[in-house]
């Protein structure tokens, strides 16, 4: 069936059938204009050359199939277009060739699959034109292609359904634009792209291999799988999906990878190589070839190592991803950055090397472990807060070639080591690394840890921690050993104490810098960056020990050196001249000798010498907490004397107490002292501050007999206060500024008062208070604790009459007082008081005098007393390791003038001021006052 004019139509909807050769079965040859075809039925062509449809002159033609095309002969085609065709084959159709192609689409065209296209040997050949194949039924070649295009022609191919090529081969395309869009179904075979402008973009489906040539192919794989490899000369980009390898063939190529998955390797030639990996999972490694290669990795995996060859290489690492195995980089000059990565997310990358070359690798907000793995690094810097974790293999800075390199900590970072020994070298034997230390390296991990630098170490205001048993001389301690080189610059050492208990050092005391192989520190290059106490000591850092050998090692110590006195010197007699001698020639000089034959032998190296059998004396270094601790018993033995005071302190008069029967009186009290209290003990503690206090008390009864004795019972509430300032031998020093301490007392207690018919008096006084110790040294270090009180007072006067209304009074008074305090830990160590029982007596004399005047009676009197407090024998110890023994013993003389007033029936005023001066023993010194009211009911 033909057409033979351009424009006509041509339709069949039953069955054609030919058998000779060149017998075509549907004939188009109408000349230049639209010719439509349209198959409903069935064309089966059995002759030689004779295809089932054939448009020769039509352009643009137009062929419909929805049903059955075939071409039985040989070099018959299913259909035959010499020009551009647009071609519909439906659903369940056919247009097939047994023996040759399915479609040979001469002119190009638009050819729409959703039925089947299949071809002997190429399901469709393009030639002469442009095309555009959306297949989503099945497209086949038999012993050769499902599809190929030939020539410089812009090929685009759509498929979600089948295409499938002989041979292995699915699509060929030429050397024209060309496009593949996978968005489902699958392809057998691979997919090759010739030399063309060439892209490739799978969303769905299956495909077996793609090979893309031309000039900077794209490809894009966001979905689907390609069950083998990818074989591309420009740009992948992968989001999602599956493929089987990735080989990068170009001179200029780009990976950007965010999803899906690749089975074995992602490989790149040489050249320039861009790669950013930010998703996704690589199965295999990922393997780049000489040239300038930038890597970023910020997320997916590498599950078998990286590798770059030689050249310049840029890579980061940041935030996220992982990398199983070795990251290695060929000759050449590498700067690496990892930033705000954990050490989980590192821990699968065993081998982190530079390869030959200066290449510089920074930490940025980086928590890493292991680092001796990076390895060939001539320049590591440590930086934003990056943390680095020493195992007990060394860190080697440098490579043959540059045969060292510096390590670099800024002020946010750190290196931090947990246990052993661990060393930072460089790769060639004698030379010498440098490492600048403005942060922190942290050795606290152990008493016993030792980082090594062989070279140069410079402190940029840098820290080093260690952890020290603070005990006695040899503690065990972390340290620093600088090998060969010099320590310059300055670190501040911060010592962490791992349970020392403290202990005066006689010799060296505890290192924690070392030097050897000749190495020297400055003498400005370490320092202590705070306080460091134990026990009852503070530990000083000093250069240089004791022993020989010492000079630049750095030591903690707990004592100084007491420097003797310097004896003057004796006046030189002079001495009168002798008579001179005569001259004599000078000699001539000696010729000189002749030069060893062999250079001379250099000395070995020192040995560290033992300490010395004798040490010199030493002056301890007692922290200033020491004193203060220690003035606390006196104190608090000071505070309770004061509130018991004596019977005229309390009650004014013995003429006051005149009442009878029950709840007769009621009396109050206030006192206020600046007192100085010392303690004759090593560390001299002196305390000076307020004393003071107040009292309420009631006679619960009072009774008199007919021969004019009176008895008054009672009971007293009191609250009392010392507070001040503390100094003493502290630091090697005396009258350090230690600090101050406040002890607050609450007390009760009971008294009976006996009065004689002559006016002499017994008065007994039984008390019990609860203590709040609170010191607080200069150094910030405080704390708090409690005890309590028990004290006991008797004491007699017996007024003896001089003048009218003046009397003279002898008095005895004998004070006994426990006082028990709880043991404290003030963050350095326990501290222990010991709570011995202490007596205090005291012998006065008082002179009074008597006159009415304004219908009051006034009582002027003067005192003068003899205190002596007898030594109670107690002590401080700090740690359970250092007793500090505080002598109290003391004599006083006290001055005191006062009045008692009765005012009328009911009320009594009675004051007193005071000084008391010590003249012998532990210092006392008191200046101050008492007031008080009593009121008759």
């Amino acid at each position: 069936m033909a057409a033979m004019t351009s424009g006509d139509s041509l339709v069949n909807n039953g069955s054609i059938s030919t058998t000779g050769a060149d017998a075509h079965g549907f004939f188009a040859n109408g000349g230049p204009g639209n010719t439509a075809l349209t198959n409903h039925g069935s064309i089966d062509t059995y002759g030689a050359n004779a295809h089932g449809i054939v448009s020769l002159d039509a352009s643009p033609g137009v062929v419909t199939n929805t049903g059955s095309v075939v071409a039985h002969g040989p070099a018959g085609l299913g259909a035959f277009f010499a020009q551009k065709v647009t071609l519909l084959n439906a659903a369940g159709a056919r247009i097939a060739s047994e023996q040759d192609n399915g479609i040979d689409a001469n002119g190009g065209g638009t050819i729409t699959n959703a039925g089947t296209i299949a071809g002997g040997n190429v399901g469709i050949s393009i030639v002469g034109g442009d095309a555009n194949i959306v297949n989503s039924g099945a497209i086949t070649g038999g012993r050769n292609l499902a599809i190929l295009s030939t020539g410089p022609y812009a090929v685009t191919i759509t498929n979600t359904g089948t295409i499938a090529g002989g041979g292995g081969v699915a699509v060929w395309t030429d050397t024209g634009t060309n496009t593949f869009n996978m968005n489902g179904g699958t392809v057998s075979g691979l997919i090759r792209q010739g030399s063309g402008v060439n892209t490739f973009v799978m969303h769905a489906g299956q495909v077996d291999d793609i090979d893309q040539g031309g000039s900077q192919p794209r490809f894009t794989l966001s979905g689907g799988r390609v069950l083998g490899s990818l074989i591309n000369g420009g740009t992948a980009t992968i989001t999602g999906g599956r493929i089987g390898s990735v080989a990068l063939t170009s001179a200029q190529n780009a990976f950007a990878m965010s999803g899906g998955s690749i089975d074995a390797d992602m490989t790149a030639g040489s050249g320039n190589t861009s790669v950013v990996l930010s998703g996704g999972i690589i199965g295999g490694a990922m393997r780049l070839g000489n040239g300038t290669n930038t890597i970023t990795l910020s997320g997916g995996s590498i599950t078998q190592g990286f590798a770059s060859g030689d050249g310049q290489n840029t890579f980061k690492w940041l935030d996220g991803g992982v990398i199983g195995g070795a990251v290695t980089f060929g000759a050449g000059q590498t700067a690496a950055t990892l930033s705000n990565l954990s050490d989980a997310q590192l821990s699968s990358t065993s081998i982190f090397d530079a390869g030959l070359g200066r290449d510089t690798l920074t930490f940025d907000h980086v928590d890493a472990s292991a680092p001796s793995r990076f390895v060939n690094w001539e320049s590591i810097a440590v930086t934003n807060a990056s943390r680095l974790t020493l195992d007990s293999h060394r860190i080697t800075l440098g490579d043959a070639d540059t045969r060292t390199g510096s390590l670099s900590i800024d002020s946010t970072s750190s290196l931090a080591f947990n246990g052993g020994s661990s060393a930072i070298m460089a790769a060639a034997p004698g030379a010498r690394v440098t490492v600048n230390n403005a942060g922190v390296i942290d050795l606290t991990g152990g008493t016993r840890n030792t980082l090594v630098v062989g070279g140069d170490y410079v402190g940029r205001s840098g820290i080093l921690l260690v952890q020290s048993v603070l005990g006695a001389d040899g503690s065990p301690s972390g340290k620093l050993v600088i090998s060969q080189g010099s320590a310059t610059g300055n670190t501040s050492i911060g010592v962490k104490n791992a349970g020392g208990a403290g202990a005066l050092t006689l010799a060296d005391g505890i290192m924690v810098v070392q030097t050897v192989r000749g190495a020297t520190t400055a003498a400005t290059a370490f320092s202590l960056a705070s306080p460091v106490k134990a026990g009852a000591f503070t530990y000083y850092l000093f250069r240089g020990g004791v022993a020989a050998g010492t000079t630049d090692n750095w030591y903690l110590r707990s004592s100084v050196e007491t420097v003797p006195p310097v004896l003057p010197v004796p006046p030189i007699v002079p001495v009168p001249p002798t008579t001179p001698a005569p001259l004599i020639p000078p000699v001539g000089p000696t010729p000189p000798t002749e030069p060893p034959a062999t250079p001379p032998t250099l000395p070995e190296p020192p040995v560290p010498q033992s300490p010395p059998s004798n040490p010199p004396a030493t002056t301890p270094l007692y922290r200033i907490e020491v004193p203060l601790y220690a003035a606390v018993p006196s104190i608090t033995r000071e505070l309770v004397i004061d509130q018991i005071g004596t019977f005229h302190d309390r009650h004014g008069e013995q003429s006051l107490l005149d009442e009878t029967n029950a709840l007769p009186a009621s009396w109050g009290r206030v006192w206020g002292n600046h007192a100085r209290v010392s303690s004759d003990t090593g560390v001299d503690p002196h305390f000076s501050g307020f004393t003071g206090g107040t009292q309420i008390g009631q006679d619960i009864y009072a009774d008199s007999t007919s021969s004019g004795h009176r008895n008054h019972y009672g009971l007293l509430l009191g609250a009392a206060r010392a507070s001040g300032n503390v100094t003493g031998f502290a630091l090697g020093m005396p009258s350090v500024q230690a600090g101050s301490v406040a002890v607050d007392s609450a007390s009760a207690g009971a008294y009976w008062t006996h009065l004689g018919a002559g006016g002499w008096y017994t008065d007994t006084i039984v008390t019990g208070s609860a203590l709040t110790v609170k010191p607080s040294s200069n150094d910030g270090v405080s704390t708090t604790t409690h005890g309590r009180a028990i004290a006991g007072s008797v004491e007699a006067g017996l007024p003896l009459a001089l003048l009218d209304g003046l009397s003279i009074e002898p008095q005895v008074q004998a004070i006994w007082q426990h006082v028990s305090l709880n043991d404290v830990n003030d963050g350095i160590s326990s501290v222990t008081f010991s709570n011995p029982s202490s007596f205090a007596a005291r012998l006065g004399l008082r002179v009074t005098d008597r006159w009415q005047a304004g219908g009051a009676t006034w009582q002027p009197y003067a005192r003068v007393n003899l205190w002596r407090y007898f030594d109670a024998a107690s002590s401080v110890e700090f740690g359970g390791a250092t007793s500090i023994p505080v002598q109290s013993s003391a004599t006083l003389v006290d001055f005191q003038t006062g009045l008692a007033v009765n005012i009328g029936v009911r009320a009594s005023l009675f004051a007193n001021i005071h000084y008391a001066m010590n003249i012998g023993g532990a210092g006392r010194a008191t200046i101050g006052g008492d007031a008080g009211v009593r009121w008759r009911w």
